[in-house]
């Protein structure tokens, strides 16, 4: 099972995480990112998981989610069911990446 917040929480110490897992999404969903500023979700979005200001928000209407950094970027987006998948490739990633030193 993904740990939304601790992955949100790798990604807000180690930024190039993100292009990890935009790579993950095209590789598993094909759904290439655009970094798109946003309102943060303040219409029509449910905050999922938080961390050190990135977050996973899903759209009431649409269902889709997205990953959005502090500055209320879009830095990722696809299905849940997508994300999810990404998110717990990169989860198991980081789990296996050696210890820095």
């Amino acid at each position: 099972m993904v740990n939304f917040i601790s992955v949100l929480a790798a990604i807000s110490t180690t930024p190039t995480l993100i292009r990890q897992l935009n790579e993950i999404l095209d590789t598993e969903i094909s759904l290439p990112n655009l970094p798109t500023p946003t309102m943060g979700g303040q219409l029509l979005w449910d905050t999922l998981a938080e961390a050190n200001g990135w977050r996973l928000q899903q759209n009431e209407l649409t269902k889709h989610c997205r990953i959005l950094d502090p500055d209320d970027v879009r830095r990722a987006w696809g299905t849940r069911k997508g994300m999810e998948k990404a998110l717990e490739i990169l989860q198991n990633s980081i789990a296996r990446a050696p210890e820095n030193g």
